[in-house]
């Protein structure tokens, strides 16, 4: 009986020395996994150096029910208010301390930030009402709207698949009878043609009932790959078609892209240098990024351009009521149903594509939640504010929208009057010049708002009445609507330029490009300029830039753009410029899943940012094929089969 107690009394102690050991192993563990100041604490050359993130998958690989992910998160000014750098004044976008714990299961978010400010306190000043902490959910599910976005992609998924089988094997029978009876030519002449011209498709002649059958089929069929892959990658070109258009709108997206790449660490406070990435601004060769606000700009003409060379070309053959319904309804179809697809994934779905450190705290769908409805309605540059408004990046298509839907104010004069009609267009630019003046001289608003150094109200200000309403960003847009006209009318209008005329306008139009992308470097470098100088540049650069496009797209046009032309032309720039709206709408979802995904704070150069630049572009293009066969290819031409049948 006495060994018998010993023996248990042993295992128990057995017992007991392996869970202590087992709770000292995972105590290690979770020490191990939190943040903990690195190097070059005391120098404060960088605000990285009040980033501890630890490591978020070892804290993972504990278990759920043991412990979790938090991220402590002060803004900047709640530690050491004193003490501020140079460079920080500058920035808009701050990083202040992220310290990444793990702790026990049982700590909420409230109960940890309240005991790490008591522990901080207790060594260094310490804001308290600049501080937010956020702990890793326990159990990510799918939500129920998630899941009927899932089921949404999936049916597309099986639209496309089984149209593009049903074509291929249709295409495969008509080779083989063709291969079988050679004498019937005019059949095997006719699959070789497009789907408008297909047998498949019902005569004049036809029943109803085989009417019926035809659209159901041609519907079907506009979701094959066997269609519009071919749309896709075709780089033939036409009379009418304006070549360098395809290269402008190419540059201009991966110049946006560009600028973003270096936006999102600004943004988002992933910088480990950050006072030598700012450095970056002081040289000259970084212009062009700093200023890509121009690609935008860029955008807005091309915009202007296209709605009035094509619309006064259609009005040559119809310009009845009809023609203007089918204006009107041509836009929100074409760009509604992919804009909702990549909101849902934005929304919906995005959320479950990626964790991490960084990733807590960096997305918040609620305004998509309060204000996804503003965004299907192209009124999101009004409202809600630009802090509040999903999908930020989508003011663009509210702000061209709301241009294209004015734009037959200008349209119909110049239809029916020519040159005079032109009046209307002269006074809109006069007033969108005027409005801008006023705006940004009586808010005082520095010529680079984002890197003033003013309060981030300021900044706020600038966005919302400035930089995303259309009657302020307007400016190449009608300009470019003048082009579109030339362009429209150029049969008429043109006039041969002798030899020295057009190397004057290349000058000119260089000197200009020049002096709007570089001509903030000494104010980038501390000069400081005048409210009237900073007023008169934001007030004429969008425009100026957009008389700079104008001019290439004039001289391309007409002979004179000699190796300019032949770039801005090359038919490999095609398929990428059809994959622009797809590519604009997903970039920056991608760049989420980038920097979202990362484990540590990076340390930005030119290099890390030139391999990142090349990745991001290659995978969203790569998103945007895929986005553009599935919704953008069938949705336009299931508009042509429909108008088509309805006499539209």
């Amino acid at each position: 009986s006495k060994s018998r107690s010993d023996r248990s009394s042993s295992m128990h102690a057995r017992g007991l020395y392996v869970y202590f050991v087992c709770v000292l192993v995972i105590l290690i563990i979770v020490f191990d996994a939190s943040g903990k100041p690195g190097s070059n604490l005391l120098a404060l050359e960088g605000a990285g150096v009040w980033q501890w993130l630890g490591d978020y998958d070892e804290c993972q690989a504990i278990g759920q029910e043991m412990a979790h992910y938090c991220m402590f998160q002060g803004a900047y000014g709640a530690i050491l208010p004193q003490y501020t750098l140079p460079v920080l004044k500058k920035l808009v976008f701050v990083p202040g301390l992220r310290w990444g714990l793990c702790v026990p299961r049982q700590c909420t978010a409230k109960a940890l930030s309240a005991k790490v400010v008591a522990t901080i306190k207790e060594v260094i000043y310490f804001n308290s009402s600049l501080v937010e902490t956020v702990c890793e959910p326990s159990d990510v599910q799918f939500s129920s709207f998630a899941i009927v976005v899932i089921v949404l992609c999936c049916i597309i998924g099986f639209l496309v698949l089984l149209a593009t089988v049903f074509e291929y094997s249709q295409d495969c029978v008509k080779n083989i009878l063709c291969q079988l009876k050679p004498m019937e030519e005019t059949n095997c002449q006719k699959s070789t043609k497009s789907r408008e011209d297909s047998t498949l498709l019902p005569s004049d002649s036809s029943s109803k009932q085989k009417q019926s059958s035809g659209l159901c089929l041609e519907l079907l069929l506009s979701f094959s790959l066997v269609q519009n892959v071919p749309k896709l990658l075709d780089t033939a070109r036409s009379a009418k078609n304006i070549s360098c258009l395809h290269g402008i709108r190419t540059l201009s997206m991966m110049w946006v892209i560009l600028g973003h790449c270096y936006f999102w660490f600004e943004v988002f406070q992933n910088v480990a240098n950050i006072e030598a990435a700012y450095d970056h601004i002081h040289q000259f060769a970084f212009q062009p990024i700093a200023n890509a606000f121009f690609s935008v700009d860029s955008f807005f003409f091309l915009s202007g351009l296209l709605v009035t060379y094509l619309s006064l070309q259609q009005m040559e053959r119809s310009a009845n009521c009809l023609f203007w319904i089918k204006f009107y309804v041509h836009r929100f179809w074409r760009l509604t149903p992919t804009y909702a697809v990549a909101l849902l994934i934005y929304w919906q779905l995005m959320p479950y594509f990626v964790d991490g450190p960084l990733w807590m705290g960096m997305y918040d769908n609620k305004q998509c939640d309060h204000y996804w409805w503003t965004n299907l309605l192209y009124i999101n540059n009004f409202y809600p504010k630009y802090s509040d408004m999903c999908m930020g990046w989508s003011w663009f298509l509210a702000a061209d929208t709301q241009m294209y839907v004015l734009s037959p104010i200008v349209i119909i004069p110049a239809f029916f009057l020519g040159l005079s009609g032109l009046i209307p267009l002269v006074c809109l630019l006069i007033a969108v010049l005027i409005t801008i003046a006023v705006i940004v001289s009586v808010k005082e608003f520095p010529a680079n708002i984002i890197l003033s150094g003013g309060p981030a109200t300021q900044t706020l200000d600038y966005e919302n009445m400035v930089y995303i309403r259309f009657y302020t960003r307007a400016a190449p847009y009608l300009v470019g609507m003048a082009v579109g006209y030339y362009l429209a009318k150029r049969d008429q209008l043109r006039q041969k330029l002798f030899r020295v005329w057009t190397v004057g306008g290349w000058l000119l139009a260089a000197g200009l490009g020049v002096t709007i992308v570089y001509g903030l470097y000494d104010y980038n470098n501390g000069h400081h300029y005048s409210q009237g100088a900073s007023s008169l540049y934001l007030t004429f650069s969008s425009c100026l830039w957009g008389v700079c496009l104008a001019w290439v797209v004039y001289a391309c046009t007409s002979g004179s753009g000699g190796i300019i032309n032949n770039i801005l032309s090359w038919s490999g720039w095609f398929p990428l410029s059809r994959l622009t709206y797809s590519a604009y709408l997903l970039h920056p979802v991608v760049l989420f899943v980038y920097v979202g995904s990362m484990r540590q704070t990076v340390y930005v150069d030119n290099f890390h940012m030139a391999f990142m630049f090349v990745a991001i572009t290659g995978i969203s293009y790569a998103s945007a094929a895929i986005l553009s066969l599935c919704v953008e290819y069938p949705m336009a031409a299931i508009e042509k089969a429909v108008l088509k049948r309805i006499q539209f």
